[in-house]
């Protein structure tokens, strides 16, 4: 796991020390520079060290003939195949790890070598005879990549935003509509960033840059094989998952450094921490969150806690619990820091805590059981979408009345009520709403007219009419799905890449931890988004046929429990203990000056929330977050500063 980074089409003295050392984080086990000026190229390169430690395996990685160079960021888990595959066709190695097997590959097979790829990598490739640059990103989107073009001609990338930031001609701009996605989704959508000139390149893309025209060109090697169940039966299909299931931890287990687990007490990372405690061979530790019982009474869930606590015992694994309280906010501005962009989600506090933990302890690989949700239809929004199919047959009267007597349920309440209250809410107020509309404002933490209401003027002008739906309407049209899988695929393109896998890289990276995701297995990802909605949600259950992989190897109480989300208790922290830094952050002064939000209606937001008569806390903290953000990006470049 590393940080890259480089320039093309031009030449910056000095760029690349400065990138590097703004990606120090990324990689404290090593540096290294490839540079040209007369080639004009810059690749840079730091090193968290996970697969063959010694300087052999080091980067920018050049071929034996010298023609190409590579810097690779991520892990390749099929290397050994692919590599047993080229020492057939004359290859020698010099090292044992997985970057120069992908080096070699692409050298003998250029860009087609990708499809072959089983694992999480961002990669820059030079090609110094015909001066091409090949950029490519994993399937899923689990390691970012970020790019800008200066000038005409010129095209500058890197793992995090910051370092783009060290070329002197990259503009600091906000985008207004995608600041507005993270206002509702706590995440920007698509390939848009929170800066204008700042784009990510997309999953399971590639950019090739050439010296002939200058010119950039971006195409999809692999899209997600939606389509007809490859095995006969769905029992035949839980066999094989369980089968996928065990290959893939064994495939990600593989690293020269410690590995251990997320164990959250959900389903996801209890399947994942019972089948990596079978193959590792060693004894692995676990690391789970815990918060103070008081905590809970705006954001109460299920108690996970007690669940990781009997499958650790269960598993002989030992659990370190990391306890998080409000004092944790005091680094979201380094965090903010970290993650680049105004991700709103309070979940990458606790996912800091427990890398930090986990680093502490000498266990540099984290497993995650992060996207189980998306690719088995975890989250209640499936359920209820699937459920409330016969809604296009009730008169449109009737589902207006029903929206607006949902507009007026209080969501705000303390205790599990206030959770009900708030779920059933969120289901109904868009009921009269086509489908996708309607699937996307579950999806959103705020609805667009409580977002509306927070602009200026000037803000609201630069948005013009878009909506925070629309990007995703876009890339929902253009996929062609129907259904379940036309939904699903919203979330694995983009809510996952630009969301939690994304605060997942950010933040393991801070701490200098390597987090893998074994359920994103590029081939169980494969395997699954072929299942039949039938087969996925069963009765009022979801994620069915995951659970049934699960029978045997998860305790039964884990297998039946309902959903609970990973995070924070920020409602309660901003109801309670926050105030004070509310009034600070976001006081009037502050907002008047940034320009982007009314204080009058922001401040008429928060007493909705406070008196418990709407669930507008998201929305506080996104404003809260984002004017954290602007401070240290906008107001400021980011590359003058290392925290």
């Amino acid at each position: 796991m590393c940080g890259i980074a480089g320039l093309v089409g031009g030449f910056v003295p000095e760029l690349a020390e400065r990138m590097n050392r703004l990606q120090k984080h990324r990689g404290p086990d090593g540096e290294g520079i490839f540079e040209s000026a007369a080639e004009e190229i810059t690749l840079a390169h730091v090193r968290l060290a996970i697969l063959d430690r010694t300087p052999a395996a080091a980067q920018p990685m050049h071929s034996a003939c010298g023609r190409y160079v590579l810097v690779f960021n991520g892990e390749i888990y099929n290397y050994r195949e692919l590599r047993s595959g080229l020492v057939a066709r004359g290859h020698k190695f010099a090292s044992t790890g997985d970057t120069e097997v992908l080096l070699d590959g692409l050298t003998d097979f250029g860009e087609a070598f990708l499809s072959r790829l089983n694992g999480i990598f961002a990669l820059a490739f030079w090609d110094r005879h015909e001066r091409t640059l090949l950029l490519a990103r994993d399937q899923i989107g689990i390691k970012p990549l970020y790019y800008a073009e200066p000038a005409t001609g010129q095209l500058v990338f890197a793992s995090e935003i910051k370092a783009l930031c060290a070329h002197p001609r990259v503009r600091r701009e906000a985008d207004f509509a995608a600041i507005q996605q993270h206002l509702a989704y706590c995440h920007a959508s698509a390939d848009r960033t929170a800066f204008k000139h700042v784009r990510r390149l997309l999953p399971g893309h590639k950019m090739i840059w050439s010296a002939a025209d200058r010119q950039t060109r971006i195409a999809s090697f692999w899209s997600a094989p939606f389509g007809r169940p490859q095995t006969a039966s769905r029992a035949r299909a839980v066999e094989v998952l369980r089968e996928r299931l065990r290959e893939a931890i064994s495939r990600q287990l593989v690293s020269d450094v410690p590995v251990g687990v997320f164990l959250s007490g959900g389903l996801d990372s209890s399947m994942v921490s019972a089948l990596a405690a079978e193959d590792y061979g060693v004894e692995m530790n676990a690391f789970t969150m815990r918060f103070p019982k008081a905590d809970g009474v705006l954001d109460t869930g299920g108690e996970d806690l007690a669940y990781a606590r009997r499958l650790s015992r269960e598993l002989d694994m030992p659990l370190h619990e990391e306890l998080l309280g409000v004092g944790a906010v005091e680094d979201l501005p380094k965090l903010v820091y970290h993650m680049d962009e105004p991700l709103v989600d309070p979940a990458m506090l606790s996912c800091y805590a427990i890398s930090r933990s986990a680093r502490e302890k000498g266990v540099v690989v984290l497993l995650s059981g992060q996207g189980g949700d998306e690719l088995f239809c975890g989250y209640p929004r499936y359920m209820v979408m699937h459920l409330s199919r016969w809604i296009e047959r009730v008169p449109m009267s009737l589902r207006h009345t029903a929206a607006r007597w949902a507009g007026m349920l209080p969501s705000a309440h303390e205790g599990r009520s206030g959770v009900i209250l708030r779920r059933l809410r969120k289901a109904l107020v868009g009921i009269d709403e086509p489908l996708d509309e309607r699937f996307l404002d579950m999806c959103a933490n705020t609805p667009q007219e409580d977002i509306d209401a927070v602009w200026t003027p000037a803000a609201r002008a630069e948005i013009d009419g878009i909506r925070f739906q629309d990007d995703c309407l876009r890339y929902m049209e253009r996929s062609g799905l129907q259904g379940l899988q036309r939904l699903q695929d919203r979330d694995l393109g983009i809510y996952l890449p630009n969301h939690n896998l994304l605060y997942t890289d950010k933040m393991g990276m801070a701490a200098g931890v390597e987090i893998r995701v074994p359920l994103l297995d590029l081939e169980i990802v494969n395997e699954s988004v072929r299942y039949p909605y039938e087969w996925q949600l069963s009765g009022l259950r979801t994620k069915a046929l995951f659970r049934d992989a699960a029978r045997g190897i998860v305790p039964s109480a884990i297998i039946r429990r309902r959903k609970a989300g990973f995070g924070a208790p920020f409602r309660k922290w901003l109801r309670y203990d926050l105030a004070e830094m509310w009034g600070d952050i976001c006081s009037p002064e502050s907002l008047r000056r940034r320009g982007w939000f009314d204080h009058t209606a922001v401040q008429a937001a928060r007493e909705l929330s406070q008196s418990g008569r709407q669930d507008l806390y998201m929305l506080q903290w996104a404003v809260l977050t984002i004017e954290l953000w602007a401070r240290q990006f906008i107001d400021r470049n980011p590359a003058q500063k290392n925290i």
